[in-house]
């Protein structure tokens, strides 16, 4: 049975990639898997013992803190059976024995791959809508001007 979970979440793939890395040097936890939501969001997912991911989560923590993507984290010790198999997509944990860590670096390259274009069309989003506001707040500021013009010929 794995011992603990710990979770780190972010937003960006700055944040993600950094939280893990700083997890993973801090202590003896292996990498289950990044979870993206949309947004950006990003779930950072570790399993060891509960010590260690205690404080593979934290370091994670305080790197993501730092660097203001930082959403929340938190850590599950001595998970149920249950809670492992939905975690764990069909692998058969027995009871004892850790999983192997099943991510390859493919999958890996792929999901840096999609966070980048997810992230690529979030700021083309947002800086489409920024125009828009800008645009908008010219006409509202043109609109206002000639109306004090004509109270001023008044």
């Amino acid at each position: 049975m794995l011992e603990a979970l710990g979770m780190i979440e972010v937003t960006g793939y700055l944040g993600a990639i950094s939280a893990a890395d700083a997890a993973l040097k801090a202590a003896n936890v292996k990498l289950l898997k990044s979870e993206k939501v949309k947004g950006g969001i990003t779930t950072i997912e570790l399993i060891g013992d509960v010590a260690a991911i205690t404080a593979a989560v934290d370091a994670g923590k305080v790197v993501a803190e730092n660097l203001g993507c930082f959403r929340a984290s938190h850590v599950i010790p001595r998970m149920d059976p249950a809670t492992q198999s939905l975690l764990l997509d069909e692998l058969t944990v027995k009871e004892g024995t850790a999983p192997e860590n099943k991510v390859t670096e493919e999958q890996l390259v792929s999901q840096v791959e999609e966070l980048k274009v997810e992230i690529f069309e979030e700021e083309i989003v947002a800086d489409a809508t920024l125009k828009d506001a800008k645009r908008d707040n010219k006409k509202v500021n043109k609109s206002t001007n000639k109306k004090s013009a004509k109270k001023d010929k008044k």
